[in-house]
């Protein structure tokens, strides 16, 4: 009796577990149903703005067709897709591209174009709905690749130290050129590659690396997306010169009487301003503009000459020539005839004697020493330097004992030179 009671207690703890289990398998069944339902089986929609444009092949039409993509009509689209809750979750208008294949595209023209929608890897794209594409195509201008060569162009827009100077017309560029690759319609468009330098207080010339912009005629800077270059920086070499007011002077030979005392010298102008690298004019004061022999002049006549400047220096005074006056003072004249006349330098193996008889000069000197010479003081000397025949010979004029007296003016004598035999032939005969 009392086994069949325990069975009994056994079948009933069976049964009450069969049920718990079979109310856990309900229970585990309708979440899953629920889970489903709510991933999979619920159909959304769900619209996407601003999809990007991307195209495929872009470089390979480029490089096998020389063709661009000048102009685009549409960067970005709209799409109204439909899916399972779980899928379309994954998705945000930033995953989704709107991709043109341009493999097709052999020849340059407008063109509309399909797109496909790529979607991210995390996606079963099988599981998606494309309903709707706003617009279902997208606008093209293709056009043919050219290739322009476009100087390179700049300006200095900073400060310079006090006492300098840009010399504008010497800055240049490497590369000088730049070439671009684009649409000719937009090449054309292109002036001048412009670089725009600016430093302060520059007191050296300098070379620097720089970025330029295209720019049009009327100096607009110009933008564009398909237009490629060979460089992108140039190096800019910026010349700065010193500048400098500097004295313009004559260089006098003292003589005929002449020395510094008696000279009074009226140059005009009396400076100018020149330009150059500091290290080329920084030790110039003063340019001579002429040397002035005065022994050969009584009187200085009013003279234009020719400012030269020192290599790689500017005039900034805008002055080309000078004006010199000179005034002798506290000087007179007096004419004399002499007899002492004589020759120097005879060459070897020859013979001369002076066929003149008489020279007559000019003395200038202060009148006290002037009223004191002879005749008699004044000798007149031939130069017989590389002369071997009879000819003008150029003479020294010597006042003895009187340096402060001088000739003015240039004089000759002839000479008759000859051979020593000639001359011993000549005798004997």
């Amino acid at each position: 009796m009392q086994k069949t009671n325990e069975t009994k207690a056994k079948s009933k703890s069976l049964l009450d577990n069969r049920i718990l289990w079979m109310a856990v398998s309900v229970v585990l069944a309708m979440l899953i149903w629920v889970y489903y339902v709510s991933n999979y089986g619920t159909e959304v929609t769900r619209t996407f703005y601003g999809v990007e444009v991307t195209y495929v092949g872009r470089d390979a039409m480029r490089e096998s067709q020389s063709l661009i993509i000048s102009e685009e009509e549409t960067t970005s689209v709209t799409l109204t897709l439909s899916g399972s809750r779980r899928e379309m979750s994954k998705l945000t208008s930033e995953d989704l591209k709107a991709v043109v294949n341009l493999s097709t595209v052999v020849s340059p023209g407008y063109r509309t174009m399909a797109y496909t929608i790529s979607y991210p890897s995390s996606v079963n794209s099988a599981s998606i709905r494309e309903d709707v594409k706003q617009p279902q195509t997208v606008g093209l201008q293709i056009s043919k690749l050219a290739n322009r060569l476009v100087e390179v162009s700049g300006r200095f827009e900073g400060s310079l130290a006090e006492g300098y100077a840009l010399d504008a017309a010497g800055m240049s560029f490497d590369p000088a050129y730049i070439t671009l690759y684009g649409p000719e319609e937009e090449l054309e468009q292109v002036a001048t590659a412009a670089v725009i330098i600016s430093r302060d207080n520059v007191s050296s010339s300098f070379t620097a690396a720089a970025n330029y912009n295209l720019v049009d005629e009327n100096g607009e800077q110009l933008s564009f997306d398909d237009v490629t270059v060979d460089a992108d920086t140039v190096s800019v070499y910026v010349p700065i010169n010193m500048t400098k007011e500097v004295a313009l002077d004559v260089s006098l030979v003292y003589g005929g009487g002449v020395t510094e005392e008696h000279v009074v010298k009226d140059i005009s102008p009396q400076t100018i301003t020149i330009a150059g690298d500091a290290a080329a004019i920084d030790s110039i004061n003063t340019i001579y503009i002429a040397t002035i022999d005065l022994s050969d002049y009584l009187a200085f006549p009013h003279t234009e000459y020719s400012i030269i400047l020192p290599n790689d220096a500017e005039n900034l005074s805008g002055v080309s020539t000078a004006s010199v006056d000179l005034t002798f003072t506290g000087l007179e004249t007096a004419y004399y005839v002499v007899t002492n006349l004589e020759y120097t330098n005879l060459a070897e193996g020859y013979d001369a004697d002076v066929m003149d008889i008489t020279l007559g000069v000019t003395i200038r000197a202060p009148a006290d020493v002037l009223s004191s010479i002879e005749a008699n003081n004044i000798r007149a000397v031939a130069d017989l330097t590389d002369i071997t025949t009879t000819s003008r010979a150029p003479v020294t004029v010597y006042v003895d004992g009187y340096s402060e007296a001088g000739a003015v003016g240039d004089y000759v004598l002839y000479v008759r030179v000859v051979p020593a035999a000639a001359e011993e032939e000549a005798a004997e005969g």
